[in-house]
């Protein structure tokens, strides 16, 4: 798939802001001695990202609003139609313990003719392993320029859940799908956990239905790999 402006410009101000973390990574795994130092390195590694991310998104498209992950939010623009949404560092608690599951992610949402926001294009930076996920709504999703699509295993077939909350399990939810033969995964990134679904590493992802509206928008990725999204009071649940 060829990047649209659009996706460009996101996937450009990743590889800018992650160009050194590479390097970060390795220092983290000398630190995890020293909980502190590894902690105060890790939240430096999480500014620089921040910051490099906002530096090219308001140079490259000022009339865009910035929403962080943390709640810090850039409003270039009254009324914006456009606004990226960003995890600096999805997974923070893992990358500060040397974990390789954490993302850098961005999300483009625009306010449609009905005045909803809707996530157009979005990418998934997993740096350890160098696995870039991208889609654009309507084109489908992709992990490094190959076609991706949610895995075809059904319920009797060992299917392997990720899960935050063990209560799921247990829930009305969970037994609507009659679901026997399982594994759970517990990843502590959610865009990680959704990148997996769509490239059939997961057959289910969980998610509290509490601060979520900041997720929403890269569960498009499992849409466009022909997953399913569903949402009551207490669970969103993403499936293939």
């Amino acid at each position: 798939m060829r990047y649209s402006a659009n996706l460009n410009v996101i996937v450009k101000a990743i590889e800018k802001a992650t160009a050194r973390m590479s390097r970060d990574f390795i220092e983290l795994e000398n630190l995890q001695t020293n909980p502190a130092s590894a902690m105060k390195f890790s939240q430096a590694c999480y500014n620089k990202v921040k910051q490099t991310l906002a530096e090219d998104f308001m140079k490259l498209r000022p009339d865009y609003n910035l929403i962080f992950s943390d709640g810090q939010k850039v409003i270039q623009r009254q009324n914006a139609e456009y606004s990226y949404v960003i995890f600096p560092v999805d997974g923070f608690d893992n990358l500060t313990r040397s974990s390789h599951d954490f993302t850098v992610a961005v999300a483009l949402e625009h306010i449609n003719e009905q005045g909803q926001k809707e996530a157009i294009s979005v990418a998934i930076n997993k740096l350890v392993g160098n696995e870039l996920y991208y889609c654009e709504k309507g084109y489908g999703a992709f992990l490094n320029n190959r076609r991706i699509r949610v895995s075809k295993r059904s319920a009797s077939d060992g299917m392997i859940i990720a899960s935050e909350d063990q209560n799921f399990f247990n829930s009305d939810a969970f037994e609507e799908k009659k679901i026997k033969n399982y594994s759970q995964r517990t990843y502590g990134c959610r865009t990680l956990e959704a990148a997996y679904l769509a490239s059939s590493r997961l057959e289910m992802a969980m998610f509290k239905n509490q601060n979520t509206e900041l997720l929403k928008p890269f569960l498009l990725l499992v849409k466009e790999a022909g997953g399913k999204i569903s949402e009551n009071e207490k669970f969103i649940l993403a499936s293939n």
